[in-house]
Order: structure tokens, then sequence, then C-alpha cells
């Protein structure tokens, strides 16, 4: 800890993932004023270890009364600020905070309404999807191999939703998604898929358990993958369009999962 510095965690972090703390170990970083005062109030109720925030010089003071007990409040000029993250900051404040434990597993099979996503590749995607399925009242997210989870895109564009909503990162997720549905009678796996015997996402009622499986940006679900699946729904293109981006094709089919029956 002697040679530690606390600024060290807020180099460089264009593309950053998690940093490793001596005394708290992976952590991440948040960025932005309502970010950052959401990442404190779960701080203060303790669902989170806020360890440091860096502030510009005018923003500092305000901060200061929003820190949980034992976070290190940082403060300098917005330029030296700009230059120790390697971009024009121009967003406040910063913070760093511990990576949570991931949730139980055993807490999986409780989930009604749940998001699963195989394969994706871009941290801005996984980050809309998690703001999304937070938003739209989910019980969890099941991820497989992807952008991390707490890289400072993801964080970022998820606006909290990452500390928010209950996220299982494995493997491979199909063998929990099988363990899921055996847990209940009547759960329902469902593909997010453009093919010839989709039902229209406009008819589709979903089980009174149900997860939604969205593929990966490029290819979607594969054969194999759509076996595991007992059905699939699609989203009517017009205008000659062939396919949404998975992030906004999620929250419309999300969006039908949240609906009252």
């Amino acid at each position: 800890m002697a040679d530690f510095d606390p600024w060290d965690p807020y180099r460089d972090l264009r593309f950053a993932g998690t940093r490793e703390h001596p005394e708290h170990g992976a952590c991440f970083i948040a960025e932005g004023r309502i970010l950052v005062e959401d990442l404190l109030a779960a701080g203060r109720a303790g669902r989170l270890r806020v360890v440091s925030v860096a502030a510009t010089t005018p923003a500092a003071e305000a901060a200061r009364a929003l820190l949980p007990e034992g976070t290190e409040l940082l403060a300098a000029e917005p330029a030296a600020l700009s230059e120790l993250a390697g971009f024009a900051f121009h967003r406040g404040l910063m913070a760093c905070a511990q990576v949570p434990p991931p949730p139980p597993v055993e807490a999986l099979r409780k989930a009604r309404r749940l998001l699963v996503l195989p394969r994706l590749y871009d941290g801005e995607n996984l980050g809309l999807l998690l703001r999304s399925a937070a938003a739209l009242g989910l019980d969890g997210v099941l991820a497989g191999p992807g952008p991390g989870l707490w890289s400072r895109r993801t964080v970022r564009v998820s606006m909290g939703a990452v500390w928010r909503i209950p996220v299982w990162r494995v493997e491979d997720p199909w063998a929990l998604l099988v363990d899921w549905k055996a847990a209940e009678p009547g759960s329902e796996v469902v593909a997010a898929a453009l093919s010839p015997e989709a039902e229209d996402a406009r008819n589709w009622r979903p089980a009174s358990r149900c997860a939604l499986v969205m593929g990966s940006e490029d290819t979607g679900l594969d054969a194999a993958q759509l076996a595991h699946c007992d059905r699939a729904v699609a989203i009517p293109m017009a205008s000659g369009m062939d396919s949404l981006n998975v992030a906004a094709a999620g929250a419309i089919l999300m969006f039908r999962m949240a609906a009252p029956d």
C-alpha cells in the first residue's frame, strides 16, 4: 500500500476494464455526475464499497456531502483530470468502487423473467441490454462470454444497471438455463430469431416464467442454440430493413415480457 497512488485507478481510462487495487482487489470506474451520485447512494446503503471519488475542483465540495463512510475524495483541476483519464473529461466526477461478488447461482432458479445473452461482442450493447432489463423489471441476466461486465464502457452505458440487477456471468449459460427451466413446470425458453417459424412478437404472450435468449450481434443464434429453446419470436421488419440492433430488439421484447397478462 505504501507505493500505491490513489490516482492510479483513474489513469488511461478510454478502454479501461477493471482495475486492481492492492487492498480492495478488482475495482471498476464510474463516471459522470448522475452515475456517480447513484453509485454513492448504493455505497451509503451498504450495497457497494466505493473506494474513492475523483472530482474536478468545482465539483468536489458538493461531492463531499455524498460520500459513504471511508470513501476518499480526490480533487484536481479539470485539465489535470482530462490528462489523467486520457480524454477530455467534462463530467465533473469519477468514482472507483470494488467489484461486488457475483449473485449466488441458487438465486437464478427464482427468476421469473430472465434475459439470456450466450455471446455478445460489444460492451455498449451489453450495457444497453442491462439498462433495459433493469428498467423493465426483469429478475436477472444470464450472460456467457463477452465484453467486461465492469468495464468503464459497460458501466457507463448501463447507467448503473450493472449493480442494480443480478447478472450471472458463466462460460456456458446453457447448462444453467437447463437447471433454471427444470426448477418449475411450465417454464419457457424463447429465442429471438428471424426464422420462418418464429411467432410475430406482436402476438407473443410470454409464459408466466420466461427466459428470453438474444443472439450475438453478427450471426444471432445458430441452429444448435435454437434447439435449446422452446420457440422463437421475431419483430416484423418494414422499409426494407432486415433486422434491428440486438439492444433495440431486446428492449422491445423485454417490454412484451413486462406487459401484464
